[in-house]
């Protein structure tokens, strides 16, 4: 499971949810989580002031163990 998606699922958030939160369009939570795009440092920071891990931040769309 891809970090970010991981990250969400643990605080019961959803993509439109951190898109609202985070000033982005739900798109773009989705290209994130599949590895589509990367967050700008902005958005990094964003998802940093919200909880998320840095590897999260850095790099959204790497599989991880559940």
């Amino acid at each position: 499971m891809e970090i970010l998606k991981k990250e969400l699922k643990q605080k019961r958030m959803t993509r439109r949810t951190l898109a609202e939160k985070a000033g982005v369009s739900f798109q773009t939570t989705c290209n994130w989580i599949s590895g589509k795009c990367s967050p700008s440092f902005e958005n990094m920071d964003t998802l940093k002031k919200l909880g998320f891990s840095e590897s999260a931040c850095l790099d959204p769309s790497k599989e991880v163990e559940v």
